[in-house]
């Protein structure tokens, strides 16, 4: 697909994305310590000056307090995931599928050797805060995602939705293979398909795109 006017970090098995502005760069999720010299360098290239977290698992959120010192930005993040961010155990997960049972597995034993350094949240994140406006950046807000956690959310800019884990492509777009509420992730991902975005950019995976009765059918099949 063209990524035209997109900024993706690949670092392994997760992605960061930086939405640039005129006066300064978005920087989406951080992942973890193990790239954070990846990210530094590929950073080098930016201007961030906001760091918005799509939810508090350690795996988006490993080297936001780093780079927040680093690059003196702030913090976006909603305050429902404060306590998962200083303790991913603090909340039960369910498996979704075969998949999601592996996942727990690997999530909980990750969990209980990795604490994330922890941040200040600068801007607490609702559904519909405006974002970037200070930085120059158009047509940018935070939209409601829950399900995968309590307080995930992804940023709508313009016709483009990064949208955190409230999906996953790693093999083709599906369900989110861990929920703390399978219930509300159905009803996020009910909203994704109402918002229509003309792309969309996951935590993992590589990014889908389309548009039209062609795109809602492929969106249908694929995650739900």
């Amino acid at each position: 697909m063209k990524l035209d006017g997109v900024n993706m970090i690949s670092c392994g098995r997760n992605n960061c994305y930086v939405i640039m502005g005129k006066k300064g760069d978005m920087l989406i999720d951080t992942a973890t310590p193990q790239y954070r010299n990846e990210i530094e360098m590929w950073l080098t290239n930016y201007n961030v000056k906001l760091i918005v977290i799509t939810h508090g698992h350690n795996d988006h959120i490993g080297n936001a307090a780093y780079f927040a010192d680093l690059l003196g930005a702030k913090i976006a993040m909603s305050e429902e995931d404060i306590s998962l961010a200083e303790d991913n155990l603090s909340r039960h997960i369910y498996p979704v599928g075969v998949f999601g049972k592996i996942m727990k597995k690997i999530t909980l034993a990750h969990s209980k050797n990795n604490f994330a350094v922890l941040f200040n949240v600068n801007i607490p994140l609702e559904d519909g805060t405006v974002l970037g406006e200070e930085l120059g950046i158009t047509d940018c807000k935070a939209v409601r995602l829950d399900g995968h956690t309590k307080g995930s959310f992804g940023i709508l800019h313009g016709k483009d939705l990064y949208i955190g884990d409230a999906a996953m492509n790693f093999i083709e777009p599906s369900f989110p293979a861990i929920c703390e509420s399978p219930k509300a992730a159905r009803r996020s991902l009910d909203r994704v398909k109402e918002i229509s975005p003309e792309r969309i950019f996951f935590g993992h995976g590589d990014p889908i795109e389309g548009s039209g009765s062609k795109y809602r059918n492929m969106f249908i099949k694929k995650i739900l």
